[in-house]
């Protein structure tokens, strides 16, 4: 277990920034506009300001993060890079050594446990009022035409030789042309070539409907038969190759599965209002 002397530590926003990146374009920031740049690095200094808030409470004192579960997230952040010399260039550009990160993700998993630990006390949704909220909006519950899909994204990166437009085209068309000899082998390609954290599900992203992904892709997807691979598609993040699974029709979510995604929704709300009630009131208080 790390100690619990490193909370004193500042933590680093160029992990934060490094998060925000993944969660907003599934790349480094070194590849992301200035502009982009700019408004995730605001972001990143919230986040730090909170985190330090949290960690200096005494609510802190009573969670704990294992070793492990640090080693783990900085196993996820490697396997997105081609290999340990570029997770290492990358984690230079952003000015953070492995020391640096594994101090910043073991205080951003500590404020996560801290943050989490307030919101037990939330009431908990009744089926009735899941039923009620179901009966008066069941328009919502009704489905448009949705597909099952997996990818395989190469991003384009000039920094790096395998990563330019050329070399990510070459290397997207030789794996089209093993998938359409032996389809079954997509899910091991994509763990092993997908630059994508879906990589780490086989390359699944689930099923989706038109507008959840980007239009690039929709125009593509949305016109695939099941259980066929996609040409080779240019997004704003990369190249990508498509397998759709299946394809699922309009229809109306059963009522059952809907009351019970009603109540797990409301329940998250009044868990999250909890957090933010807390944090709120820690940040007031600082």
């Amino acid at each position: 277990m790390l100690t619990k002397q490193k909370n004193r530590s500042t933590v680093s926003s160029a992990y934060q920034l490094i998060k925000l990146a993944w969660n907003h374009s599934q790349t480094g920031p070194e590849s992301l506009d200035p502009t982009v740049i700019e408004k995730l690095q605001t972001q990143a200094q919230v986040a730090e300001k909170i985190i330090m808030a949290v960690l200096q409470s005494d609510a802190a004192k009573n969670q704990q993060v294992r070793q492990e579960e640090v080693n783990f997230i900085i196993e996820q952040l490697q396997q997105q890079f081609e290999n340990p010399q570029s997770f290492t260039l990358s984690l230079q550009q952003q000015g953070l050594t492995v020391t640096q990160l594994e101090l910043a993700i073991y205080q951003d998993l500590l404020c996560e446990k801290t943050v989490a630990a307030q919101s037990q006390d939330y009431r908990a949704a009744s089926e009735q009022e899941a039923l009620d909220y179901y009966q008066k909006n069941r328009a919502q519950f009704r489905h448009s035409e949705r597909r099952n899909v997996s990818h395989i994204l190469i991003t384009i990166n000039d920094l790096y030789r395998e990563n330019s437009k050329e070399q990510a085209r070459a290397r997207l068309t030789q794996l089209r042309t093993l998938l359409l000899n032996d389809i079954s082998s997509f899910p091991a390609l994509a763990l092993a070539n997908s630059e994508c954290p879906t990589a780490l599900n086989n390359g699944l992203i689930g099923r989706v409907t038109r507008g959840q992904l980007y239009p690039q892709l929709d125009d593509v997807l949305f016109f695939m038969q099941a259980g066929t691979i996609s040409p080779i598609i240019e997004s704003e993040i990369g190249l990508h190759l498509l397998l759709c699974h299946e394809i699922l029709p309009a229809g109306e979510q059963p009522e059952a599965d809907a009351i019970k995604a009603i109540t797990k929704q409301i329940n998250q709300h009044r868990q999250k209002k909890c957090e933010k009630q807390w944090i709120t009131s820690l940040l007031a208080n600082s």
